[in-house]
């Protein structure tokens, strides 16, 4: 079975009638929660445990993405990993850099440093407030995708920042996103709003607002399902 992707645009102008046709199709939300627990990576289709191989991935990557090209000494790996597992137990927020520094016993500059390298490599996404970037420290760091979430430390995930993360990385390939300001979860492309909604959720509808709902098939308005941004890719 196969489908269109879709521009944001699209999406945001069409998301009834591009969800009625999906969903003519196939419910998504039959298959989305394992698809953030485990169907983000192809390797999901081979008949091996999701996790460990996910493990492994990673390993490789913080290997090769971020030893091997950005020439960074072998003794070095433990540090790197460790920040790694320190950002993703702390979910998404503002990275205390002093502490960080002082657990791994660096630098706060290498710190910084290894969180770029981090986010190079696609482990994680760094957030910022609007009109801010690198060197700067990130408002927010999230796992690049929500299976790594589950994969690091799978006891303490909370939905809400699943779901965010699942929205942050649908908008990462085409998209600049933003921290957003009050009762705004994400400024996407510095213009557009977005609020991120758990299933039962109380909203106050604001019409420049719009709302990316959780458990939701079907959407009206400025209220899109969730799933459906999955279909950016």
């Amino acid at each position: 079975m196969k489908f269109h992707a879709y521009s944001l645009e699209e999406i945001l102008s069409n998301h009834e009638q591009i969800a009625k046709g999906i969903l003519s199709k196939v419910r998504p939300l039959d298959y989305f929660q394992d698809y953030m627990h485990h169907g983000f990576y192809p390797f999901f289709l081979e008949k091996r445990n999701f996790s460990e191989n996910l493990l492994k991935t990673m390993n490789m990557m913080v290997e090769v993405d971020i030893l091997l090209i950005k020439q960074i000494e072998l003794k070095y790996l433990s540090k790197i990993k460790k920040l790694l597992y320190l950002l993703a137990v702390d979910g998404p927020k503002a990275p205390n850099v002093s502490q960080l520094a002082n657990d791994i016993q660096t630098s706060r500059a290498t710190v910084m440093n290894y969180i770029k390298y981090l986010a190079d490599a696609r482990l994680i996404n760094m957030v910022y407030p609007k009109g801010e970037e690198f060197p700067k420290k990130p408002s927010k760091i999230m796992m690049h995708n929500s299976n790594l979430m589950y994969s690091i430390y799978p006891v303490k995930v909370e939905e809400q920042d699943v779901l965010e993360t699942f929205f942050v990385n649908t908008m990462w390939k085409d998209h600049k996103v933003n921290k957003g300001d009050k009762n705004i979860s994400f400024m996407v492309d510095e213009v557009m709003p977005f609020k991120i909604c758990q299933e039962g959720m109380r909203i106050k509808n604001n019409p420049g607002v719009t709302y990316a709902l959780h458990k939701a098939e079907i959407g009206r308005g400025n209220q899109i399902p969730l799933w459906l941004f999955g279909f950016l890719y």
